[in-house]
């Protein structure tokens, strides 16, 4: 648990303590830096029981390197883009560490840059970024944790206006693993402008599909089906937790905020938010949803403290002590999820070099 602790409390105690000659916007970027470096740390040099899928990678890594070029495509079929990585990797090194050290170090110099140019509150952004699942999926699922961090490039040329170029990039995307064809909704995501005034429709169309999730969900079983190594049987997975955590910090998100100083990068992170509340809807009948929803989830953490920094003037003694509450609840939540176990095996964290029984 200790490297958990120095992980978070670390850049949050440094981003709240008072250094003569630095400024807040400084120690702000200082500490999402620290935190993500950490986090990168810790990936690189985790042990192989860290993470439910970890000890199966590290398998393939060892398999593949005797796996001729031409016969890639034979043996893996699929995804072939995470396959031909993993054999560019074992001929630099057939270390099954340092597969691990490469991967994290690929997927963290992708996010890191976003994280670093959008975080507001580095402290807020840090114990949302941990509640997300897509923080301990950072210590297992490495094919679709490359995707998702590819989602990152994505999401800088849909700001941008590049559409031939983030069409590319998603492509690339779905090469690591076929779930990353949910990038292809950012952009129009992004580019649209859902205000309060669009709610009078919105919210209607989400209570729809809420209460009538499981024959939707079914509808689109054909799509699911192609999800090789997924069952798209319909079956309860009790998760509304999130959802109900996710609405909450939607109606926070439309509540408070002044819509006449909000940015079209607010916006369109919010948009993204909506389109994950409507994916989570899912999530109880299915975990594949949950998969679907790491895309778009892993950007909530820069979007609550940019809704904090622009809300309305009336609110502004509310979200200031909201704000307090939320680092202290969600960081005080992570801890105890943790203790509990937490999931995918990440808890409790070891190193490579340590004897683990």
């Amino acid at each position: 648990m200790l490297p958990f602790v120095v992980l978070l409390l670390t850049p949050i105690l440094l981003q709240h303590i008072r250094i003569k000659g630095i400024d807040y916007q400084k120690k702000n970027e200082f500490a999402i830096t620290l935190f993500l470096v950490g986090l990168t740390v810790l990936v690189m040099f985790r042990h192989a029981s860290v993470g439910t899928d970890t000890y199966s990678y590290l398998l393939s890594f060892e398999q593949v390197d005797s796996v001729k070029w031409n016969d890639l495509n034979e043996y893996y079929s699929s995804e072939v883009g995470f396959w031909y990585l993993m054999k560019t990797i074992s001929l630099i090194s057939s270390q099954p560490q340092f597969f691990l050290i490469v991967t994290a170090i690929m997927i963290s110099a992708m996010i890191i840059p976003t994280y670093r140019r959008l975080c507001l509150d580095a402290s807020l952004t840090i114990v949302l970024f941990c509640t997300m699942s897509t923080f301990v999926m950072m210590f297992s699922g490495i094919r679709q944790m490359i995707a998702v961090a590819i989602g990152f490039i994505a999401y800088e040329l849909t700001r941008r206006k590049k559409l031939v170029a983030f069409l590319i990039v998603v492509i690339i995307a779905i090469m690591f693993h076929s779930s990353a064809f949910m990038l292809l909704f950012m952009y129009p995501l992004f580019h649209v402008k859902i205000t309060k005034k669009w709610l009078y429709f919105v919210v209607p169309v989400m209570v729809v599909i809420f209460i009538f999730n499981r024959p939707f969900f079914a509808s689109l079983s054909f799509l699911l089906e192609k999800y090789s190594r997924f069952d798209s049987e319909i079956s309860s997975t009790g998760s509304y937790t999130m959802l109900i955590l996710f609405v909450f910090f939607a109606v926070f998100s439309f509540l408070v905020v002044d819509e006449e100083k909000i940015d079209s990068e607010t916006l369109g992170l919010r948009n993204f938010l909506l389109f994950a509340i409507v994916i989570q809807m899912f999530a109880p009948l299915h975990t594949l949803a949950m998969r679907m929803n790491y895309y778009y989830i892993i950007f909530i953490p820069l979007l609550l403290p940019r809704i904090i920094a622009l809300r309305k003037d009336r609110w502004k003694q509310v979200v200031v002590v909201s704000r307090h509450i939320m680092v202290v609840f969600f960081l005080a939540y992570f801890f105890v999820f943790a203790y509990t176990g937490g999931a995918l095996r990440v808890f409790p964290y070891h190193f490579f070099w340590e004897n683990v029984i």
